[in-house]
C-alpha cells in the first residue's frame, strides 16, 4: 500500500455510484458550499461504507498501510491556514480534514494547495477512523494508532 493505493481506494468509493461520482465531480468543478456541505453528509455514511467494504480484503500489514497513509494525510493538512477556512475546535477540525480526504485526491490537493477553497463546517470523521474499525473486526485487536502521525488537531507543529 501506497499513497497511490490508498487514493485508489477512496476514488473506488465514489464510483461505486454513478450519481454521487458526478456530483462530487460537480462540487469539484463548481466549489459551490451548498453541494460541498451536502456531500459531507455523503462522505459520512455511503462513501465510508464502499471503503470498508474494500478494506475487509486486506491483509494486515496492507490494512496497517492504508492507515499509515490516512494518518499521514491528515497529519500533513493538520495546518493553521486550513483550520482558518474550515473552522472547528480541536476534534471537529480532525473530522473537517477527514473530510477533505474522503472528498479525493483531487478536493485534498486543492486544499493543500490553496486553502481558501476549502468549505467551512464539512465534517465527515468517520471516514478518518474506517481503516481502524475495520482492523480491529477483521483482527479481533485495537490498532495502535497515531504510531507514524499523531492525527490529533496542532500535532503538526511545521503547521502551526
Amino acid at each position: 500500500m501506497n499513497a497511490t493505493r490508498f487514493w485508489e481506494i477512496i476514488e473506488t468509493a465514489w464510483t461505486t455510484d454513478r450519481d454521487l461520482f458526478n456530483l462530487r465531480e460537480t462540487a469539484l468543478t463548481t466549489n459551490d458550499p451548498a453541494l460541498i456541505r451536502y456531500l459531507g453528509n455523503i462522505v459520512s455514511t455511503e462513501i465510508t461504507d464502499h471503503i470498508r467494504q474494500q478494506l475487509i480484503y486486506l491483509d494486515d500489514r496492507e490494512l496497517t498501510k492504508f492507515n499509515h497513509v490516512m494518518e499521514e494525510k491528515l497529519f500533513h493538512i493538520d495546518r493553521e491556514e486550513i483550520h482558518e477556512r474550515t473552522g472547528g475546535t480541536d476534534d471537529g477540525f480532525l473530522y473537517r480534514r477527514c473530510f477533505i480526504v474522503g472528498m479525493g485526491q483531487t478536493y485534498y490537493d486543492m486544499v493543500d494547495e490553496n486553502p481558501s477553497v476549502a468549505t467551512t463546517d464539512v465534517a465527515a470523521g468517520d471516514v478518518g477512523f474506517v481503516g481502524y474499525g475495520v482492523y480491529e473486526d477483521k483482527f479481533g485487536e485495537t490498532f495502535e494508532r497515531y504510531c507514524l502521525h499523531c492525527i490529533e488537531s496542532g500535532s503538526n507543529s511545521r503547521g502551526w
